[in-house]
């Protein structure tokens, strides 16, 4: 056993029991589940064909088993700062440390993550508009190699994209984006959970064009994923979005409380202040019951 077949069999297990994949799920159509074991022990050498097969099944480049694992946590440690920073708003923060952090590392990936928050935090403090943002973020993604290897930064791109684009109110730019995207093809817990934000923003903007049949449709697809998959995180948004949905197509008011409660009960569950006190304030009469 060389260190490099150590090494790809390490970070393969790794990998694979993070997105919650089986050895036989994965080997399906590439190779026989015994291979994988042989390789995620170290006993046999993947070729490259069977590497880059696994690779693209997993969403993350070759390099990956080759990384240093100080590229892997600068990558996590990079986004998750990022994000708080972006949930308090703290756009001209963000833009004084990218500059800095692009200097500092040569991982595609991971630059390719610094210049999305640079675009998107750029947008946000006017210092471009919003399509030369959008302009710049499809240049990001523009290589196919880059949804094959970087699934989950080309999603959250696309989603910016449509994002902008329904907050620009062209939002059948924005729907067509969406649908693209709600094809692809999610084959981890984690890819699984980023299709529910997808799929909570794709109902955004189809409330906007007033599409409230397919609203109700997707909905009750959120609903029934959401419940599938155990998470709650856009449970209470599809429910609210169904009720707003089923009022705007005159349903009976029994499917319009039923569909309201369920999102109130949720968001007291996930302590989603805020849009309990929306339902709480506004929509009292719709529900069965609400809790002071």
């Amino acid at each position: 056993m060389t260190s490099v077949q150590r090494t790809i069999g390490t970070r393969l297990k790794k990998l694979r029991q993070k997105k919650k994949i089986t050895q036989q799920e994965l080997s399906r159509n590439i190779c026989s589940q015994a291979e994988i074991s042989k390789i995620e022990n170290g006993k046999n050498s993947p070729t490259i064909e069977l590497l880059q097969d696994v690779a693209k099944k997993l969403r993350v480049p070759v390099s990956f088993f080759f990384m240093e694992e100080e590229e892997i946590e600068e990558f996590h440690r990079i986004d998750h700062q990022i994000t708080q920073l972006m949930r308090a708003q703290k756009h001209a923060e963000i833009l004084k440390i990218i500059p800095q952090k692009l200097k500092n590392t040569t991982a595609e990936g991971t630059r390719i993550l610094l210049r999305y928050y640079q675009l998107i935090n750029e947008v946000e403090m006017k210092k471009i508009d919003y399509r030369t943002c959008i302009s710049q973020l499809l240049k990001l993604v523009n290589d196919k190699l880059i949804l094959e290897e970087y699934f989950l930064i080309y999603v959250r791109i696309q989603m910016a994209v449509a994002v902008l684009y329904t907050n620009n109110k062209e939002y059948m730019h924005a729907h067509n984006i969406y649908k693209e995207t709600l094809k692809l093809d999610y084959v981890t817990d984690d890819y699984k959970k980023l299709m529910l934000k997808v799929k909570y923003n794709y109902i955004r903007n189809l409330i906007k064009l007033k599409k409230f049949s397919l609203v109700i449709a997707e909905s009750t697809e959120g609903i029934n994923e959401s419940n599938k998959m155990q998470d709650m995180s856009y449970l209470g948004h599809f429910f609210y979005q169904q009720g707003y949905a089923l009022e705007q197509v005159c349903a009976s008011s029994e499917k319009i409380k039923e569909a309201y409660t369920q999102a109130y009960v949720v968001f007291i569950a996930t302590e989603n202040k805020a849009y309990k006190e929306i339902l709480d304030e506004y929509l009292f009469e719709l529900m069965y019951f609400t809790i002071d």
